[in-house]
């Protein structure tokens, strides 16, 4: 399975990240197969029948997550997609004062 970009930056840590991914993928056998982001019940994507598929979502997450590839409740693929972030926390502010 290949997710491109498989890595979304923020500006600062907890910050919700919001980047656009495409996700292909391919195995040896037809089947059912369905795309999930782990943790929901929700598929994004299903196809019946098939060997490989292509999807396009946006995604949204202060948080990385793992994309899964699953056949009934198998999961046969996975890839995560990295949450990461250009400062670490925000600076604090400072207050000058002039006496």
């Amino acid at each position: 399975m290949q997710v491109s970009p498989d890595t979304c930056v923020a500006i600062n840590k907890g910050r919700t990240c919001y980047t656009h991914i495409s996700v292909v993928w391919q195995l040896p056998h037809q089947g059912d197969y369905c795309l999930f982001l782990e943790g929901s019940t929700d598929p994004l994507a299903c196809w019946q029948n098939r060997r490989q598929g292509e999807w396009q979502f946006e995604f949204s997450s202060s948080t990385s997550t793992t994309l899964l590839l699953k056949q009934g409740s198998d999961t046969l693929l996975r890839q995560e997609i990295q949450v990461n972030w250009v400062y670490e926390s925000q600076r604090r502010k400072r207050n000058w004062r002039l006496f």
